[in-house]
């Protein structure tokens, strides 16, 4: 290990080492054997600190296989750690085992420490062997009732079997609760079984030196008896590779730049009387629009990986999408989708709503999961707004597909249809929530109204459907519309 990437992870091992907290844990360990017949843990209060033991049976490395687990909470206990992405993983099955048999008295536990952890003090729970494997998954059960804004546990296990699969892994790998684990390990001595994979932060005494990594493959090679030069090599190539294919906090401040010339053409077109929309969507060509696609190419590109590291969250930890971040992403989009739904019926498809990208509906539902409420702007100028809904457009070109429909279908179901999108243009209206440019003479939205219009006939035909004339009819055909979003 003479490289000084290996060297500086043997620093950090000495450093761990000396802050004495593996010391505490193991003392508390000690006292207690481990010829028990189940599960069995202890509470000690020492200073600062709260140490939590589990102590549990000897356990043979061939444990079976893993317990799958998957579902609600009725069927999971740990239901929470699934993401969008990962709905399932398994885990290490004498451990899983011993803490469903305890769980009834794991909940009073439970409580009386995150009543410890609200009252700020440090919790250490920890365990050896056995004992450390569910110790591992008693603080995951904790982790999902402490409030992050809170000091969280920490979990140390000396010599235990790995806990679970590649899934919990790659679930734990993008997730605070990550850094609440310490294993302490023998390369020469830690089992090893078929399927399992490490998460957490490793202390791996190899030889006479101790390691301090948190990279799972490195571990994995580690604790497999791999002890050459290559371990860190390798280990920095993945780590440079992941640095370049994805820091989502650097990128974002590009990506508001993108999205600040997309304003500017956006501007543009509407100081010309023509809506971003409709000229994005003519086959005309030119520099502007070749560079617009460059750039919605990029910004789709970077929001579709954020939400694709998002779903990989264990559920409630989106820690990528912060407010600020949140935001930025509604902007883009509320500007961008109607640009895609423009190229998409450009190029004669239908039903767009059922094709959407994931990446839309997924940013769409975490705005909304967070109840962030866009910028009412009723009484002010509404030039510049974005619409609400990013699918708007959508909408517009089946209705429009209705209007020039080939398909026998008798007029009162199409009108039926048409009113019913009339009713829900007319209420986003109401609200202030679509962009004044809809009403542009050129617009593909005007363009359906007139259609609209010679369908919809007289004003006596339309009232044998609804009754009287629309609010929104009434809207269009005084002119109203003309002054929709000035400011009052």
């Amino acid at each position: 290990m003479d490289t000084s990437t290996g060297r500086k992870f043997v620093e950090q091992g000495k450093f761990v080492l000396k802050a004495g907290l593996t010391d505490k844990a193991w003392s508390k360990i000690t006292i207690h054997g481990n010829e028990v017949s189940g599960l069995e843990f202890k509470t000690y209060h020492e200073g600062i600190y709260t140490i939590v033991v589990f102590v549990a049976p000897s356990c043979p490395l061939d444990s079976g296989p893993p317990t799958p687990l998957s579902g609600p909470q009725a069927q999971n206990p740990f239901y929470f750690l699934c993401s969008e992405k990962i709905s399932s993983f398994s885990l290490h099955t004498p451990a899983y085992n011993l803490f469903v048999s305890a769980k009834e008295d794991l909940t009073h536990l439970k409580s009386d420490l995150t009543k410890l952890l609200e009252s700020k003090k440090q919790v250490i729970i920890t365990g050896a062997a056995l004992g450390g494997s569910v110790a591992s998954l008693f603080t995951l059960w904790l982790l999902d009732t402490v409030d992050p804004k809170l000091k969280r546990p920490l979990c140390i296990t000396f010599g235990s079997p790995l806990l679970g699969d590649a899934s919990l892994q790659q679930i734990l790998e993008n997730s605070l609760r990550n850094s609440c684990f310490l294993h302490v390990a023998d390369a020469a001595q830690t089992p090893i079984q078929a399927g399992f994979k490490p998460f957490g932060t490793f202390l791996i005494y190899v030889g006479d030196q101790c390691i301090c990594i948190d990279d799972p493959e490195t571990v994995m090679e580690l604790l497999s008896g791999v002890n050459d030069d290559g371990v860190f090599s390798r280990m920095v190539e993945r780590a440079e590779n992941k640095k370049r294919r994805f820091d989502p906090l650097k990128k974002l401040n590009h990506m508001k730049i993108e999205m600040m010339y997309l304003e500017w053409y956006i501007k543009g077109c509407k100081r010309a009387n023509m809506g971003f929309y409709d000229w994005y969507k003519t086959p005309i060509s030119g520099e502007v629009k070749e560079k617009t696609k460059e750039r919605i190419t990029e910004l789709n590109q970077y929001w579709a990986s954020v939400v694709e590291e998002v779903e990989k969250m264990p559920q409630g930890e989106d820690s990528l999408l912060k407010t600020r971040s949140l935001y930025s992403a509604n902007n883009y989009r509320r500007m961008v989708e109607p640009l895609v739904i423009a190229e998409y019926y450009r190029d004669g498809k239908r039903e767009y709503r059922t094709r959407r990208s994931r990446h839309f509906v997924m940013l769409e539902k975490l705005f909304k999961e967070k109840q962030i409420d866009p910028a009412k702007l009723e009484k002010r100028d509404l030039t510049y707004l974005l619409t609400f809904d990013s699918c708007f457009w959508a909408d517009v070109e089946e209705a429009l597909l209705l209007t020039n429909s080939q398909v026998v279908v008798s007029r009162e179901v199409v009108l039926e249809k048409l009113i019913k999108f009339e009713e829900d243009v007319w209420e986003t209206i109401k609200k202030g929530e679509v962009s004044p440019e809809i009403f542009l003479e050129k617009s593909s939205f005007m363009k359906w109204w007139r259609e609209y219009m010679k369908i919809k006939g007289s004003p006596s035909e339309y009232k044998k459907i609804k009754g009287s004339p629309s609010n929104f009819t009434e809207f269009m055909i005084s002119g109203e519309y003309k002054t929709y979003g000035q400011a009052s």
